[in-house]
């Protein structure tokens, strides 16, 4: 196995951890919504925090499902013109298609990690909950963008590969 197998390797099982981290944080987070639920109206005792954590959680989904989709090739696309195209067509198109990655997941990655770090500087806190800290929760957002950056790179390097060798997978 060469040192390109071994990248997209990696590349394929940190995206695949991404989706199984976030399918757990999927099951947390419901299973802290109906606990919610149970205590204020079967208790009349809700939470300060639930509410909160599982909107964070369910954020953090957000950014850490962006490389396991498209890893899967989940995302939405505009197959009627798409799968009518030959297999190098389909990858000039995708290789097109990486600079608009490019731009999305880059601009992310760059603003999201200066979000955090202002959120980090000033130890943020929910303002509804003083206990809650936000600041680890804002690290998702450029860790996310990059993991999806990482595997749009992975696809950009078998697409390349896919038009140089006329179509033929690369694999």
């Amino acid at each position: 196995m060469g040192p390109l197998e071994r990248f997209l390797g990696l590349v394929d099982a940190l995206s695949l951890w991404s989706g199984r981290l976030a399918s757990w944080l999927t099951l947390g987070a419901v299973l802290l919504l109906t606990l919610e639920v149970v205590r204020r109206y079967f208790f009349n005792s809700p939470t300060l925090w639930a509410h909160e954590v599982t909107t964070l959680m369910f954020g953090l989904l957000y950014v850490l499902t962006g490389a396991y989709a498209h890893r899967e090739k989940a995302h939405v696309g505009v197959d009627v013109f798409y799968a009518r195209l030959s297999p190098r067509g389909q990858a000039l198109i995708n290789l097109l298609g990486f600079a608009f990655l490019t731009l999305f997941a880059g601009s992310l990655t760059v603003y999201g990690w200066q979000f955090f770090l202002a959120s980090w500087q000033n130890k943020e806190f929910s303002l509804a909950n003083a206990s809650l800290p936000i600041y680890p929760f804002k690290l998702a957002i450029p860790l996310g963008a990059f993991l999806l950056w990482l595997q749009g790179f992975a696809q950009f390097l078998q697409d390349l590969q896919r038009l140089i060798r006329g179509g033929k997978d690369a694999h």
